[in-house]
């Protein structure tokens, strides 16, 4: 009903009580209009103060004391944000320094402030702000790293993964208090180790699937990263041959885009064995492990790419292990999913935990003319060759999550899972309560398991 009319109504009604237009406009909804606000923003209980002071729990971090489950009291919601009743949360290795249940101590692993780890999560929206358009109350949503305004100067030239909401174009106030009082803030504008979530909507996809909550935890970060590698950045060819050092959640990720894009062969490299018997089962046809394989890696993988012969006027590539021309030999899309170790593994251990080595052997085993992604945080840098740079024609794609646009690629991946063609099943190792979320912590962080989810209920 337009303003006009209805406001034309209550007068009639009310006429007799002289109400003045100020009061007028308070008392019906549709004077929210007046101010620019969306006739549907009446809705939301929080505007009414209904959300705040909610009970929850969340696992959270204090300085100096590690982490642990706490009762949280919801803070009012802002505008522009979305509260999530969170369904699961896989943990990320990279929030590993400051998400152990006895967290390390010095400034690299606790920045001094109550926080709720996670930068991704999977729920169901419970209230919105007044200017919140994506999203209703009732969706279900992904709760990615990365957002996606759609309006920044990233955004409007198709760099949605570098979005300056991500990238310090937005603040992060605290959306919760603990028991003492501290304010309680989310780790990169999420949390998603808890049962309620406030987030801008600029991070929020809604989702309209039956994939089931704990194979959707994936999609904010680790699976999506990987494979929006290789289907949205690099653009995996048909028939081509890819190589992917990492066997991680990220890695896996782009071991199933290789797969589904069409890839010939995808050699994945990759010092843990269960992790490497995974990666062929999702599509990697060889998988290599780098302690055994040593200085040979490098060699190794370009013989694997040489294809079926040498004849240039055939198609062929050069041979030859040594001299300019050996340049022809290797991947044509090469994505470094390693990084730094952030905690000791309990398991096979690789040749090199700052992540720098497979940086090297990444750019060398790459063939002129072929794409490369680093993926990885790295501790330490290494040095390339300023004449390779400059004449082998490689190109290094940027590898913040992979060049994930999270409203267009979630969807489509969703669509992929309902299919059968992503499989993010196989990549869950376990699955804990709140009341456990440090023991799903603690996995990921000894890389015992590949991929842990918490599950809220």
């Amino acid at each position: 009903m337009p303003f006009r009319i209805a406001a034309s109504i209550v007068v009639r009604m009310e006429s007799k009580s002289a109400i003045s237009r100020r009061k007028l406009i308070k008392r019906t909804a549709a004077g929210a209009a007046l101010g620019g606000v969306a006739l549907q923003a009446q809705s939301p209980g929080v505007l009414r103060g209904s959300s705040a002071g909610r009970k929850f729990r969340a696992y959270m971090t204090r300085p100096g004391a590690g982490s642990v489950v706490e009762e949280l009291t919801l803070l009012p919601i802002q505008p522009r944000q979305v509260l999530v009743r969170i369904e699961a949360c896989a943990p990320c290795y990279t929030t590993i320094p400051r998400a152990l249940p006895q967290a390390p101590a010095g400034p690299a692993a606790n920045r001094g402030r109550v926080e709720v780890p996670n930068h991704a999560a999977v729920g169901v929206v419970e209230e919105i702000g007044a200017l919140v358009k994506r999203v209703q109350k009732g969706d279900r949503v992904v709760v990615a790293g990365t957002s996606q305004c759609g309006q920044c100067y990233q955004c409007l030239h198709g760099d949605a993964d570098f979005c300056q909401f991500t990238f310090g174009g937005d603040v992060f106030p605290p959306f919760a208090t603990a028991s003492d009082g501290s304010p309680v803030v989310a780790q990169a504008g999420v949390g998603g180790s808890s049962e309620l979530a406030v987030v801008t909507e600029e991070y929020c996809c809604p989702v309209f699937t039956t994939v089931p909550a704990v194979e959707l935890s994936l999609l904010g970060d680790q699976l999506t990263s990987g494979f929006a590698a290789g289907m949205c950045r690099m653009k995996i060819e048909p028939g081509s041959n890819v190589v992917v050092f990492g066997a991680g959640p990220v890695g896996l990720g782009a071991v199933q885009a290789g797969r589904v894009m069409g890839a010939a062969q995808v050699i994945v490299v990759e010092p843990i064995r269960y992790r490497r018997e995974l990666a062929e089962k999702l599509g990697a046809t060889v998988a290599l492990d780098p302690n055994v394989e040593g200085a040979g890696l490098v060699e190794k993988i370009r013989d694997l790419c040489k294809g079926p012969t040498d004849r240039k006027f055939a198609g062929g590539e050069a041979w030859t292990p040594t001299g300019s021309a050996s340049g022809a030999r290797g991947a044509d899309f090469t994505i470094d999913a390693c990084g730094k170790d952030n905690a000791p593994p309990k398991v096979e251990r690789g040749p090199d935990p700052t992540g720098i080595l497979p940086m090297q052997q990444a750019w060398e085993c790459t063939r002129m003319g072929g794409h490369l992604m680093y993926m990885g945080a790295v501790q330490g840098n290494f040095s390339l060759s300023g004449s390779s740079l400059a004449l082998l024609g490689r190109t290094i794609h940027p590898g913040q999550q992979g060049g994930f646009h999270m409203m267009r690629d979630i969807p489509r991946i969703v669509k992929l899972m309902e299919r059968g063609l992503v499989d993010a099943k196989s990549m869950i190792q376990g699955t804990y309560p709140l009341e456990k979320a440090g023991e799903a912590y603690q996995e990921v962080a000894d890389r015992t398991k590949l991929c842990t989810v918490i599950l809220m209920s």
